[in-house]
């Protein structure tokens, strides 16, 4: 079986439907957002899933923006938020190794519930940090 068959039977068995997209990437929604899994090198028991382009950063927002994915980053295990080159959009993503479809499966659960909360706990942080 191949990795992106792997991932996309682990999706499956959580109950929800992965699609593939024009690149050959696997994609779902979840909580109404669109969650991304990069299946890199064959190989490697390694992924990516992402959530792209979560919130828009707003001109003259970008250092709080900034302060807000370091804290993100530093707080929630598995996850990293960043701002993109652009200095419009934060995305976050959270990547894994995996060594059998019983633990591919429990990431790929994990992975979701944390991009789940990413948004609101960015809010969150946003608002605290912004009354600084």
């Amino acid at each position: 079986m191949t990795k992106r068959e792997m991932i996309m039977e682990a999706i499956e068995s959580l109950g929800y439907k992965p699609y593939i997209d024009d690149d050959g990437d696997i994609y779902m929604r979840y909580q109404m957002k669109s969650i991304y899994f990069m299946t890199g090198q064959d190989e490697e028991q390694y992924i990516s899933v992402i959530l792209p382009q979560f919130h828009e950063v707003n001109e003259g927002e970008e250092t709080l923006a900034l302060a807000v994915c370091n804290k993100l980053s530093r707080e929630v295990k598995m996850c990293k938020v960043y701002i993109d080159h652009t200095l419009n959009n934060v995305t976050a993503s959270c990547e894994f190794f995996y060594t059998d479809m019983e633990s591919l499966k429990n990431s790929v659960n994990h992975a979701m519930k944390i991009l789940g909360l990413v948004r609101i706990t960015y809010i969150k942080y946003k608002a605290e940090l912004n009354d600084i």
